[in-house]
């Protein structure tokens, strides 16, 4: 029997009890409908997981006993970074939700040039927490106990200005000849940018080529910028064997 998994947004290793409240203890109360003694599996997103059981239910409020630890990993051998040009508010769910479920480590939300969204600090806070919440929702479907890293959405130029990553940098382009699987031979990390709608004004694509990312292509047809990212991650994890 496949067990109801459930985050916990403060640490779990040491505890004998944990209070589930707000929107997890409502999820688990009145949407599961679970009962006093049903088993459920609690992680942290720190890594590993723990076995727990009901003990107590109130309005909106579980009260579940702490069992055996579990240092279950499912995470990809290969670090990906996801660069992600913020699309229309649908299609950059998905991305958030499927790159969760593909095993990405972090994902930066860029404003690009043709980027749909509010510019103002309270529309990025709330966006931010929409997308964790995405994120942490996956994770307890698809299995990982680490959750991955998501920023707040980044302007362009900023991100392009501060960015210090290591990992090898490839830019994802309908006008690159070089294949995407072509440049992941040895990489142990991968920075992954991809545009919006319309993709990447063509002065955006330049600095990304002068700041050191190569152009890569991925078939021969233009993809939407959510199966883009998508089908990038998923041939990346199938090619290191993650898949």
């Amino acid at each position: 029997m496949r067990l109801n998994r459930v985050h916990v947004d403060t640490p779990i290793a040491g505890r004998q009890t944990c209070e589930l409240s707000g929107n997890a203890g409502h999820h688990v109360s009145r949407v599961l409908r679970l009962r006093v003694g049903a088993p459920l599996v609690l992680f942290d997103g720190e890594g590993g997981e723990y076995l727990a059981t009901i003990a107590a239910l109130g309005r909106n409020r579980v009260t579940v006993a702490i069992g055996e630890y579990s240092a279950a990993d499912h995470e990809s051998a290969l670090e990906i970074t996801l660069v992600q040009g913020v699309s229309r508010a649908d299609r950059m769910d998905l991305v958030i939700q499927k790159a969760t479920e593909l095993g990405v480590t972090r994902i930066v939300p860029i404003a690009t040039e043709r980027s749909m969204m509010r510019a103002d600090e309270t529309a990025a806070r709330r966006k931010l927490e929409h997308w964790r919440g995405i994120a942490t929702a996956a994770c307890e479907q698809c299995g990982r106990n680490r959750l991955p890293e998501i920023g707040a959405p980044l302007a362009w130029q900023r991100w392009l200005s501060t960015r210090t990553s290591s990992a090898r940098p490839l830019l994802l382009s309908r006008s690159a000849a070089t294949p995407l699987g072509a440049m992941l031979a040895g990489a142990r990390s991968i920075e992954l940018l991809i545009g919006p709608e319309g993709g990447l004004a063509p002065e955006e694509e330049a600095a990304a080529l002068a700041a050191g990312f190569r152009a890569v292509k991925l078939g021969p047809r233009v993809l939407r910028t959510e199966t883009a990212a998508i089908a990038a991650i998923a041939a990346i994890q199938h090619q290191i064997g993650d898949l």
